[in-house]
């Protein structure tokens, strides 16, 4: 739209107020736990093996075997994340204890045996893998006929500038290829997996993450107060965690801005 000094300034005020409180009212956005929705859609029985990969501190391997009584193995190449992950087990109940257990593993390397499991559980993993294309024969390899992959990620947009990509990416040990939509609908094309479904979230759990708890808005006045003074904060915390503050700032910020989209890949393994 070029420049209209008459819509600027005479037409635009009269509509600007019922525009902006059009803009506060809610879209629904769907938050994270819509992830245990569609595992709860796939109607797995109790004791159903679970790979978790890129377990962290254990949280979701716990929520999958509180919420479906699944057996879960999380795995993680982070020493720190299982440590953590085991701590935790130490402080949950009996039975959910027994279901779950954690050993050191990859998106790549996850060790089990062929055909032995009926759901990979895939969270914020790939834009971390070298090859996702690999990561996705494995999964392929460790399913048994007829089981599932469900996959959340985030990844890049038309919008995020290459500039903004670099520097981004870098800090946060994202393989650049790997935060392209077309190399992971590539890697999974060549798993032989099929595609049950994909769900492009765009920026809702950013959203829900704003109306919940204002995680949005505090990462871009975090932001604003990291480049107005970075000295102040690299001078306490130092460079290398003053510039993971910025990413961390700036990831959640771009999914909110559109550079950033999550989408839910579920797959299965041909029977």
């Amino acid at each position: 739209m070029a420049w209209d000094r008459d819509f600027l300034y005479d037409r635009y005020p009269r509509l600007e107020e019922a525009f902006a409180a059009r803009l506060d009212e809610s879209l629904s956005p769907r938050g994270p736990s819509m992830l245990l929705q569609v595992v709860r859609e796939l109607d797995l029985p109790p004791d159903s093996r679970v790979v978790d990969v890129g377990c962290g501190g254990g949280a979701h391997a716990f929520r999958l075997a509180t919420h479906f009584g699944f057996r879960v193995l999380g795995i993680d190449p982070v020493q720190r994340h299982l440590d953590l992950a085991r701590e935790a087990r130490r402080s949950e109940v009996p039975e959910i204890a027994s279901r779950v257990s954690f050993e050191r593993g990859t998106a790549t390397r996850i060790p089990v045996p062929d055909a032995s499991i009926d759901l990979v559980w895939c969270r914020d993993v790939m834009v971390h893998v070298e090859d996702p294309a690999e990561a996705m024969l494995e999964h392929a390899r460790v399913l048994r006929p007829g089981a599932y992959v469900v996959a959340h990620q985030v990844v890049a947009t038309d919008l995020l500038a290459p500039e903004e990509a670099d520097e981004l990416f870098d800090v946060r040990g994202v393989v650049p290829a790997s935060a392209d939509p077309r190399v992971l609908d590539d890697a999974i094309a060549a798993s032989g997996l099929e595609v049950v479904g994909t769900i492009d979230l765009a920026g809702e759990w950013a959203e829900w993450a704003e109306e919940h708890d204002g995680q949005g808005g505090r990462a871009l006045l975090r932001l604003a107060r990291l480049l107005r003074d970075p000295e102040r904060y690299r001078a306490e915390f130092g460079d290398a965690a003053y510039d993971v503050m910025v990413s961390d700032c700036r990831w959640h910020v771009f999914q909110m801005s559109g550079k950033l989209a999550g989408r839910i890949d579920v797959l299965r393994r041909r029977r």
